[in-house]
């Protein structure tokens, strides 16, 4: 069962351009639409950013001037990494009721 309760064969009509049967419902999953495209590819530019700041922090001394400034980076990043989750789960819903699987409310 799907999102919406039906069965992978009932979710969608799978009608459309591609004719594929190789290109079912479970394959449509897998595309991400231009909004998910973006939202991952910032998500993915925040990461190593944090990974950067990270080792920044790793090869601090503890009383170093610049480490306070560091951590309030990290947990900035951190906070937007949240919203950037959320617009991530976001889409995909929009991408799930553009295909289908979730009744639009």
């Amino acid at each position: 069962m799907n999102i919406a309760g039906l069965s992978e064969t009932e979710c969608c009509s799978c009608e459309g351009p591609i004719k594929d049967p190789s290109y079912g419902c479970a394959e449509r999953k897998l595309i991400f639409t231009k909004r998910e495209q973006d939202v991952l590819g910032k998500i993915r530019d925040l990461s190593l950013r944090a990974r950067s700041v990270k080792a920044r922090i790793q090869g601090m001394a503890p009383g170093d001037s610049g480490l306070g400034e560091a951590r309030r980076e990290l947990e900035f990043l951190r906070s937007v990494r949240k919203e950037l989750e959320l617009e991530r789960v976001a889409a995909a819903e929009e991408r799930m009721r553009m295909l289908g699987h979730i009744q639009m409310v």
